[in-house]
């Protein structure tokens, strides 16, 4: 087979979709040296101005897309009156990962679609994201020939709510990079230095937006006791995001140096941070899958996370769960486990055994035996 992906989101700081693309595409260069791979830095309605620093796996069934073209050539052409299909090349199997599912396409198509937040909650998204999000999975459902849900509740939601055929809609779940380990007390602190954090934070990553609902655990973490905070700096790990003026206006009411928004933090020093901190928090009002929650537990850091959507099935019996609209039960969570040296252990072991039972080499096998379902169809 020739297969085409689509990595448009791998460039620049990757967030979620980029980070799927991208380990889904190590994930197969590790597991298949028979099939061809055709990669797009960009794709339909992505163009990043940076498309040229994309890379690819260095074995030969790998290749970008006009690699050895020069940026001013493929500008010209991709604003050009020519197809984009044709742009993009002929495949067996085109593999969209950005809620994008063009009609107007070479091969059969696969779209994968991470949650539908933007329906269920609307009020979190800029409207043009919820507009294309949603457009990209009412096509998808109507014209792709397999759709990926990345967790077993996404699909019932794809189901429930957009009439999607459960026999075109399969699950492949993702799992937290190799890279993420429990790390010595020497490289912790040279990545702790490099942030000026102390040890024994409490850690939360997510990029500053009401879904990740950062805003609650700012406020559970206002609420603790100072002899609390004092040994327990909270350390917030993402980008700026959007729609977030009353948290920016919540952290400028605390205390100095009592949260530290650190920003994009670069996924080779997430491992150091994780391992360093005290326990891991995830507030989030809905996730897709999830997968913070089992770079923690990698790490062998305690997790608490919110009980809605995918995150009580992906995080097992491993995590001490709230909900994350009670500000008040979060405060429970976090002085039930701050200190508590048996349940962090407890958890500890938990969280490696359960985070055990995912990998991207299963996630590979089983997006890749989807590949070869849908092309014999």
């Amino acid at each position: 087979m020739r297969i085409g992906i689509d990595i448009s989101l791998t460039i620049g700081e990757k967030a979620g979709v980029g980070y799927y693309s991208a380990n889904l595409v190590d994930a197969l260069a590790k597991i298949d040296k028979k099939n061809q791979y055709l990669l797009y830095p960009f794709f339909y309605h992505i163009y990043h101005p940076d498309f040229k620093t994309a890379i690819a796996p260095s074995q030969g069934n790998f290749h970008l897309r006009f690699a050895k073209l020069s940026k001013q050539i493929i500008d010209l052409l991709w604003n050009s009156s020519v197809p984009k299909k044709w742009v993009l090349g002929n495949v067996d199997i085109l593999h969209s990962t950005t809620f994008c599912a063009p009609r107007d396409h070479f091969g059969k198509l696969v779209v994968t679609i991470y949650d539908i937040s933007f329906l269920t909650l609307p009020e979190c998204h800029i409207e043009a994201n919820r507009q294309h999000c949603l457009q990209g999975t009412l096509d998808a459902v109507r014209y792709a020939d397999r759709l990926i849900a990345i967790s077993n509740h996404g699909k019932e939601e794809l189901i429930k709510m957009f009439n999607a055929d459960p026999r075109k809609v399969a699950v492949t779940h993702l799992a937290a990079k190799d890279i993420f380990v429990p790390r010595a007390p020497e490289e912790q602190e040279v990545v702790l230095a490099k942030y000026h954090l102390p040890r024994d934070f409490i850690f939360t990553v997510g990029s500053c937006e009401p879904r990740k609902n950062i805003i609650t655990l700012i406020r559970a973490y206002a609420g603790l006791p100072e002899s609390t905070k004092s040994g327990h700096p909270l350390v917030i790990a993402g980008g700026k995001g959007w729609l977030n003026s009353d948290l920016n206006t919540l952290v400028e009411s605390l205390p100095s140096g009592q949260i530290r928004h650190i920003g994009y933090v670069a996924e080779q020093d997430l491992p150091a941070l994780y391992s360093a901190a005290s326990i891991f928090v995830y507030p989030s009002l809905y996730e897709g899958f999830g997968l913070p929650i089992l770079e923690a537990m990698s790490c062998g850091t305690p997790v608490i996370a919110s009980n809605t959507s995918s995150m009580p099935e992906i995080g097992g019996e491993a995590a001490l769960y709230f909900d994350p609209t009670d500000t008040n039960q979060l405060i429970r969570r976090m002085l039930e486990l701050i200190d508590n040296a048996a349940m962090k252990a407890k958890l500890r072991q938990k969280g490696f055994d359960n985070a055990h039972r995912f990998s991207w080499k299963k996630t590979a096998m089983e997006t890749l035996r989807i590949y070869e379902e849908t092309y014999s169809q």
